[in-house]
């Protein structure tokens, strides 16, 4: 076979991968619901829209005493998601603060956490608090970034996590994610 030929079918099972991949790739969009919305980037999906019936969704979140509302992951196969973020909430109880809670939900927690830093998290007009920190969950450690924010009697907790080791470089899609974050009226 020539240098010419070969190239030539490279050439034409680059195209073929090109256009099998075009049918596949998804646009950002928006998740909806009556509380909040955010923008999903491109090529995430819900875990609703993953595992179907099957998705966790209204349980209690990473035993931090809040329950999910959405989570998205990307890649968006079933067993292969790597990098999530999670919409979690509960509301408020009588002579709690969003400081007490979010002091409660680290204070002993189990699986237990490593390397955690807080912050006070200020953001477009949002206020609350910021955690960092290393958690078993399966097998692996898997890194977080949790933001508590309170409104109306609810907290809302906002919860990245994905390997420790590619934390940083999902780092920006995160802040994406949280830059889109809005209440509704």
């Amino acid at each position: 076979m020539t240098k010419i030929q070969r190239l030539a079918i490279l050439s034409v099972l680059l195209l073929m991968v090109s256009l099998a991949c075009v049918g596949k790739s998804t646009k950002a969009r928006t998740f909806d619901n009556e509380d909040f919305s955010f923008t999903i980037p491109a090529g995430w999906k819900t875990m609703q829209e993953v595992w179907g019936d099957k998705a966790a969704e209204g349980q209690e979140y990473k035993s931090l005493g809040v329950y999910e509302i959405v989570t998205i992951q990307y890649p968006p196969y079933k067993g292969k998601g790597n990098i999530f973020f999670t919409v979690a909430t509960s509301p408020l109880l009588e002579g709690q603060t969003l400081a007490s809670r979010f002091d409660e939900a680290y204070a002993d927690p189990l699986p237990e956490i490593r390397n955690a830093s807080q912050q006070a998290f200020e953001q477009g007009g949002f206020s609350g608090y910021e955690i960092i920190y290393e958690r078993p969950w399966g097998e692996p450690w898997w890194k977080f970034r949790d933001i508590w924010l309170e409104r109306d009697g609810m907290i809302y907790v906002l919860s990245f996590h994905c390997s420790a080791g590619s934390f940083d470089s999902n780092a920006d899609t995160f802040n994406q994610i949280v830059e889109s974050f809005q209440f509704k009226e």
